[in-house]
């Protein structure tokens, strides 16, 4: 941080440059690079070493998370903001995983960073994520309608040969709606991050995740075997181990975040 000098008329510079801190520490790539498929497994590595830093602050902000996540959700009405609260979320654990990084040590009360620095954004990317959950739906509401409407208005019985040709016809709606899926969470996946540690909008931020992702289709499918793998293990002793799995994969997308998007 430079100060002002002896020039009484310079502008203060110090909280921006405060605020940019985050930008200038490493290079942002727009769109990302590609890695190899190793690294998602690697990604998992900065997880655990992370965690191994404050096993009792990531248990704990991962109860809260929970928590707080269950009560909003389970209140009528309510729970329409878990939609908007996901996000805002993860942006506060990209956060947590910055500055632990920086200061080597986590900071539970990160994890309501989101609503103090980037809530609006963070909010505008939770309602554009349920507007494509909607849409991803549409398939399967729409072949299964038309199939049932179609029996009925043309006067028809529905018998077991009708119900396995429209089963069929719910396997191809299912199989649209898993496409959709795939497409809607790799522009969410580095969303988040890109929005609290990037600066970038909602929309800016979901291109870039999308990008980075399909870039990376190699290593993230390595990742999502590794995760899965993962959080059958850690759900074997009575879930217990899902305490250090949970935390491993919150710390890992900020790894693939870093690795993707950041020439140090």
């Amino acid at each position: 941080m430079q100060t002002q000098g002896n020039n009484p008329y310079a502008p203060p510079a110090a909280i921006v440059e405060d605020e940019q801190n985050w930008q200038q520490d490493g290079q942002y790539i727009p769109g990302g690079r590609t890695v190899s498929a190793g690294r998602g497994v690697s990604w998992f590595g900065m997880g655990w070493e992370f965690f191994k830093q404050s096993p009792l602050g990531w248990i704990v902000l991962l109860i809260v998370f929970g928590v707080l996540w269950m009560v909003v959700s389970m209140i009528p009405l309510v729970n329409l903001l878990a939609i908007v609260l996901f996000p805002v979320l993860n942006g506060g654990v990209m956060i947590a995983c910055e500055n632990q990084r920086r200061n080597g040590s986590l900071a539970i009360g990160d994890l309501f960073a989101g609503f103090q620095q980037k809530f609006g954004p963070l909010a505008i990317l939770g309602l554009i994520s349920f507007g494509v959950m909607l849409v991803s739906m549409i398939p399967v509401i729409a072949i299964m309608g038309f199939g049932f409407a179609s029996a009925l208005m043309g006067g028809q019985q529905i018998d077991p040969s009708m119900i396995m040709g429209m089963m069929g016809s719910f396997g191809l709606a299912m199989l649209l709606m898993v496409v959709v899926s795939m497409l809607m969470y790799s522009a969410l996946w580095f969303a988040p991050a890109l929005i609290t540690l990037q600066n970038l909008s909602p929309v800016e931020a979901i291109k870039a995740s999308f990008a980075g992702c399909w870039k990376n289709f190699l290593a993230g499918l390595v990742y999502f075997i590794t995760a899965t793998i993962l959080m059958i293990l850690g759900a074997i002793p009575l879930g217990l181990g899902l305490l250090v799995v949970l935390p491993m994969l919150m710390v890992s997308i900020y790894a693939g975040y870093r690795d993707i998007f950041i020439e140090e």
